[in-house]
């Protein structure tokens, strides 16, 4: 109820507001696997990272980031945020479309708005699991991924184009991996134009990720669509996507994948 009655605040009464103020929330690149939004993903996989192999394969995620106090106001924000997200990926090839894997994201963020800059530091937990009826099906058995990670993220913006950084270091690893990683990314937002009598904009995304847990091998994922805004940063896009490199589910992490997609995408 309480997220009901924020979502149905006007913004003109939350400008300047200590508690869930107006501001932007932190947001992945719009190509990187993991979304702050709602995302639907039917995936032809080219590369299989599971014992299902190559076919179709559809994945759901739901993410979402929330300024939730002002730690200073005014031109140049620095907020808290809280978010969360979970994705679950299923094999459309199998009768039963089972369930191969879920992965679960809590975590905090401090944000700055510095003009053109904005600056994420944040900490959360990862933690990775096998799908039953996957497990039955093949005799598999759950790594034990679960991570406490602490990240720093830059992002820059100028006109139509955003450039992301990011740095990480987990804290904690329940399987002794090495513990660094970094990524970037970059977005393009196009100019507004009418798709069947509505405003649309075109929107493409590039984005690159290693880890020191997998010796920094580079896995790049790519998104391009046209996205229907519908005010208030609100929008609904349609996508195509790619991913090329290791696989984006934490259960076979060491695993090569590539895949070509379509995805149905919510901001909020």
């Amino acid at each position: 109820m309480l997220l009901l009655a924020v979502w149905a605040t006007p913004r003109a009464e939350a400008q300047g507001s200590r508690v869930f103020p107006d501001v932007p929330s932190f947001e992945y690149p719009s190509a990187a696997p993991r979304a702050t939004a709602f995302v639907g993903r039917v995936l032809s996989v080219l590369e299989a990272d599971n014992a299902f192999g190559t076919g179709a394969e559809a994945e759901a995620g739901v993410g979402e980031d929330f300024p939730v106090l002002a730690l200073k106001r005014g031109a140049r924000p620095i907020t808290l945020g809280f978010g969360v997200e979970a994705y679950a990926r299923f094999s459309l090839d199998d009768p039963k479309s089972s369930l191969i894997s879920t992965d679960w994201v809590v975590g905090l963020n401090v944000n700055g708005d510095f003009g053109a800059w904005r600056t994420t530091l944040r900490l959360y937990h990862e933690s990775s699991h096998l799908g039953d009826e996957y497990a039955q099906a093949f005799g598999a058995t759950r790594v034990d991924w679960s991570r406490g990670v602490l990240e720093g993220w830059v992002r820059y913006t100028t006109g139509q184009w955003s450039f992301l950084g990011n740095v990480s270091y987990a804290l904690l690893d329940q399987l002794n991996l090495s513990r660094g990683g970094a990524a970037i990314g970059v977005d393009f937002q196009g100019s507004t134009l009418s798709v069947l009598g509505a405003p649309a904009r075109p929107v493409l995304g590039i984005y690159s990720q290693g880890l020191a847990a997998t010796s920094w091998r580079i896995s790049t994922s790519a998104r391009a669509g046209i996205a229907f805004p519908g005010g208030a940063g609100r929008s609904v896009s349609l996508s195509l996507v790619a991913h090329e490199g290791l696989s984006t589910q934490r259960q076979f992490f060491r695993r090569e994948s590539s895949y070509l997609g379509f995805e149905l995408r919510f901001d909020f």
